[in-house]
């Protein structure tokens, strides 16, 4: 059974809690900076150790892996440590805050015979799976719309004048890195690296990128990934072809995929509505042990998180309309 150390216990670390003891593996100890914190979400969770420092949480016996879902701008230079330690990485999104961070962790992962792998969830929810074995139904592919538009529960509080991490662009954060990715990393994996790609964001006077639009040419087929922390949107996302149209409810835990045929004909693929946040997430956790049990590299997803990365700097260095 693959052990964990957890880096952080925010709401996306508690998650992970059960999400890992769903895939077969084993919370084993969490890091926190502030000890009585770290003791609390332990004693909660029924994990065996808590630790103020990052070479503590490392040199505990029965962590095979790190799970780092600390702030971004964090991911890098703990990354290495847990290298450096022996430990393989799942590493939340974004893998680094730039192409050259991302790939240093990738390389420096794959030159030690670690595992490296980025905590995208749709990418290995087996809705996807769905939906790539119904794309040949559609016919000639001609355009597809990712949408991911989420209000933020802290947008009001920016808007209000208080300054929140999550809202500040130093710290490597961006609608993009925290929203967007959601909509471009299927994209990369359903359809492969664009011909070509254009895009332009929203920004907030702090500087921080909020909403946007990422545009993919394809050869006689465009796609668009659309998301925001500071909207609402209704979806679907779909994927439209010559012959007909697929549907998908959220592009982040994939319930509802349905398939409607250019003639009228609806076939309901997937009926699972309502999925909670958590939902899909001991997927990645499952396939991440995949690899480390088979010594393998997972060079499918570290090719699209370095390719998302690529084109998520791309946007990010686009200047705001004036």
């Amino acid at each position: 059974m693959l052990g964990f150390g957890i880096i952080g216990t925010n709401f996306i670390s508690d998650w992970f809690v059960d999400a890992c003891r769903r895939a077969g593996c084993e919370p084993v100890a969490v890091y926190s900076r502030t000890q009585s914190t770290g003791d609390d979400f332990a004693g909660r969770r029924g994990i065996a150790h808590a630790v103020d420092s990052l070479d503590a949480l490392l040199a505990l016996p029965g962590v095979d892996a790190v799970y780092v879902a600390s702030p971004n701008g964090a991911h890098l230079e703990q990354s290495l440590a847990a290298f450096a330690a022996g430990k393989h990485v799942l590493c939340e999104k974004t893998l680094g805050t730039s192409l050259d961070e991302a790939t240093r962790i990738v390389e420096t992962a794959r030159d030690q015979g670690l595992v490296v792998q980025e905590a995208v969830r749709p990418v290995h929810d087996p809705a996807y799976d769905l939906i790539r074995a119904n794309l040949p139904r559609l016919g000639a592919l001609r355009s597809a719309r990712f949408e991911k538009l989420q209000y933020s529960s802290r947008y009001d509080r920016v808007k209000s004048g208080e300054h929140l991490n999550a809202f500040d662009p130093s710290l490597g954060n961006s609608s993009l890195a925290d929203i967007g990715v959601y909509t471009l990393q299927p994209a990369l994996d359903l359809f492969g690296a664009p011909a070509r790609s254009a895009g332009a964001s929203v920004w907030l006077p702090n500087g921080f990128e909020a909403s946007g639009t990422i545009l993919l040419a394809y050869d006689g087929f465009v796609a668009t990934c659309d998301y925001s922390k500071i909207t609402s949107g209704i979806g679907p996302s779909v994927i439209v072809g010559e012959a007909g149209t697929l549907t998908i409810d959220s592009m982040s835990q994939p319930g509802v995929v349905t398939f409607h045929e250019r003639g009228g004909d609806v076939d309901v693929l997937l009926d699972e509505p309502d999925r909670p946040d958590w939902s899909n997430m001991h997927h990645e956790i499952a396939a991440f042990a995949g690899y480390v049990e088979r010594g393998e590299f997972p060079e499918r997803f570290a090719a699209v998180s370095l390719a998302a990365r690529a084109l998520m700097d791309e946007q990010l260095a686009r200047t705001p309309a004036s």
